[in-house]
């Protein structure tokens, strides 16, 4: 019976042996897969990364392109229109392990929101023209008197609608109207009233420019059109873009003999056929990762230099 005893020990012992062994070859190779798998990620996010880095870089060399691209089609002083060059949606183009592509739109084509912060004519044809574009996107009208209140200097309300220190104060997240004129105009969505949807409607048509400016008629889309000139419908609106687009408007007084009746009230002052800012957006890829660049570009006030980048982002 002892002898049986010590047969049956030796045998558990053997098992145990063998069973030890194979989790130990198990444990083994479960740390061989996780190292591997910890290198192949690593790599992964390294090369994430330096494309990542690329593509960024790569953006941001198609801003410093587009300014060359403005200098050279858009001179200054010279009339400018959107069968020039510079218009030229740039389709994403093939380029070692990635692509880029993108396009320039003259910010001068969107009626400018900064108007709203001087107290010159500009401001006042600017309101009544941002009072007809809000109308005919059916946006309410009191929004261009908040607008108005954030943009300008003073802490006096406009009525009705405005909204002032007081307002903001008491909401529930307090601040304060900012009284000075907006850098981009994603900021509008601080302002009273101004929400998402109201700012995707009227984004294509407003732009933030940290100068008065006048609406160039030979790139302003027909909505624009129709809110600077006085008594401009929409069909004649559209009708002077496709007029325009065969033949551009040499001067604003092109542009006026153009219009389908005499007596519609122009500002000469808020309207042009130059322009000295213009949008960028360019789009870039390497690998599997994007990056977008956007910028604005105001044209160098020194004769012969590149435009100036007033701002720039890249995601």
């Amino acid at each position: 019976m002892m002898l049986l005893s010590d047969a049956s020990c030796r045998s558990r012992s053997s098992g145990a042996a063998v069973v030890m062994a194979m989790l130990l070859a198990a444990l083994a190779a479960t740390i061989a897969a996780t190292l591997l798998w910890q290198q192949q990620r690593w790599i992964g996010e390294h090369q994430h990364r330096r494309d990542q880095v690329q593509a960024q870089a790569l953006a941001m060399a198609g801003v410093q392109w587009t300014r060359q691209i403005v200098f050279d089609n858009a001179p200054a002083g010279n009339v400018v229109h959107l069968g020039q060059p510079w218009a030229l949606r740039l389709p994403a183009m093939p380029i070692e392990n990635g692509s880029i592509g993108g396009y320039i739109v003259d910010a001068q084509s969107r009626l400018n929101i900064n108007n709203l912060s001087t107290t010159s004519t500009t401001a006042t044809s600017t309101r009544a023209a941002l009072q007809r574009l809000f109308a005919a996107l059916a946006l309410p009208p009191n929004l261009v008197n908040t607008i108005t209140d954030w943009v300008d200097a003073d802490d006096k309300t406009s009525d009705p609608g405005g909204a002032e220190d007081a307002w903001y104060l008491a909401q529930p997240i307090a601040t304060l109207a900012a009284n000075a004129p907006v850098r981009r105009v994603g900021e509008l969505l601080l302002v009273r009233d101004v929400g998402p949807a109201s700012m995707a409607r009227v984004r294509p048509f407003v732009a933030a420019l940290d100068a008065p400016t006048a609406v160039n008629v030979n790139t302003a889309p027909a909505e624009v059109l129709a809110a600077t000139v006085a008594g401009l419908d929409p069909a004649a609106a559209a009708l002077l873009v496709a007029s325009r687009d065969k033949t551009p408007f040499t001067s604003v007084a092109d542009f006026k003999a153009r219009l389908p009746r005499p007596d519609l009230a122009t500002d000469e002052t808020s309207l042009d056929v130059r322009s000295d800012w213009f949008e960028v957006s360019i789009e870039a890829q390497q690998g599997d990762t994007l990056a977008r660049a956007r910028a604005l570009l105001r044209r160098s006030p020194t004769a012969g230099e590149w435009p100036v980048v007033v701002w720039q982002t890249v995601e």
